[in-house]
């Protein structure tokens, strides 16, 4: 290892690596370069079939590639983005096809029915992030493709609230392991692990409608692409009066509460204590909230043989999984509403789905974690035609 190499680059990886072939034929992931660009990269990881590079020299650039703003972003520097280097059209563009290529290739769906990418702010979006706390105390963020620490001291990604926060905030947390600071839109929490200062909890403001949001309670880091993910679930669910919903994994209650002002009896399940207390409160008169594991909840509608005319679920990073979606697919009768944070992990879903009887009918992807390589998407199913 540590061999250097040209390569002219591809293709563009789940995950926001370029991909080219070593001279040798085999694949080499590149983080921090474009589909199009010949580059010199060093090898730093080897295996029977593939490679992963560092970037050591761009030698033919690609027409998209920009100027990334961040002085912590690059080849050894913070691992938090990984595409400041694209133009946004162009990146925009990578990540609808990474949703494409992962819902035909793991969801076997042939020609998927990817929508463009809904855009939800370049910079300064965030109203959460989580710091690693270096030996000295210093807040700081892992470096690309390592537990080494930097310290950062200010995020571009960070809404300007947050920042604030983050600056007030200080780096005197020698001996505590993680320290998150939160902003809602009536102030903000500082919360330390092991536990130190936090407020208790914060109000978060999206389609109209306030959510409590406890310190234990998780809650979307981008207002503005919550507000689109709200909006595309309400589209997708269509439901009016007489209709029933079920949400999975439902949080404090942030598509429950658009689904039942859409007319909708709505049932909301999250194993979360804190998040199912805020969704009781969020939801109170409005929904029934059920404090369990999903699974669980699942399990007891199936054997009573329950049904629903929607069910929307959002699960955590690695997926419902094959039981889970299984068992949602068994109660929903109109439509299933999947919305993923992984592209991945919503193939795999996809894949159950369609096993079970249901197919994709458009996915949606939103650019929530923009600059990151990350992408969510809202995903359409209805039962498949006989």
């Amino acid at each position: 290892m540590g061999t250097e190499a040209v390569v002219a680059l591809h293709g563009f990886a789940h995950g926001g690596e370029a991909v080219g072939r070593m001279p040798d034929g085999r694949v080499v992931f590149v983080a921090h370069a474009l589909p199009g660009e010949t580059v010199r990269v060093r090898i730093t990881e080897q295996r029977k079939r593939w490679s992963r590079g560092v970037l050591v020299e761009v030698v033919t650039p690609s027409q998209d590639r920009v100027e990334p703003p961040c002085p912590y972003f690059g080849p050894g520097r913070c691992g938090g983005c990984r595409l400041q280097h694209i133009a946004p059209p162009r990146r925009r563009e990578l990540l609808r096809q990474v949703v494409s290529d992962q819902l035909e290739r793991l969801g076997g769906v042939p020609e998927p029915p990817v929508a463009a990418v809904v855009p939800a702010g370049e910079y300064g979006y965030r109203t959460r992030a989580r710091f690693a706390v270096t030996g000295d105390g210093h807040l700081a963020f892992r470096r690309h493709g390592s537990h080494d620490l930097i310290a950062v001291d200010r995020c571009l990604l960070l809404d300007e609230p947050t920042q604030a926060l983050r600056e007030a905030a200080g780096d005197d947390w020698a001996g505590h392991a993680e320290v998150e600071v939160r902003t809602g839109v009536d102030g903000g929490m500082v919360i330390a692990d092991p536990p130190g200062r936090h407020g208790d909890v914060l109000v978060e403001r999206v389609g109209g409608f306030d959510f409590r949001v406890g310190a234990g309670s998780f809650f979307q880091s981008n207002r503005e692409g919550a507000g689109h993910l709200l909006r595309l679930v309400r589209e997708a669910a269509a439901v009016t009066k007489g209709d029933t919903a079920l949400d999975l994994y439902a949080g404090v209650g942030l598509f429950a509460r658009g689904l039942a002002a859409d007319g909708a009896a709505v049932t909301a399940v999250e194993g979360n204590r804190s998040s199912a207390a805020d969704a009781e409160h969020n939801l109170a008169g409005l929904a029934t909230v059920l404090h369990r594991p999903v699974d669980r909840a699942l399990r007891r509608f199936v054997d009573r043989g329950e049904r629903f005319t929607v069910v929307v679920a959002d699960p955590p990073r690695d997926g419902a999984g094959r039981d889970v979606i299984t068992a949602a697919a068994a109660v929903a009768q109109r439509t299933v509403v999947v919305v993923a944070c992984d592209p991945a992990a919503l193939g795999r879903d996809t894949a159950t789905l369609r096993d079970a009887g249901w197919d994709l009918a458009r996915a949606v992807p939103v650019d929530q974690f923009a600059q990151t390589g990350h992408v969510e998407v809202v995903a359409t199913f209805r039962p498949a035609l006989p």
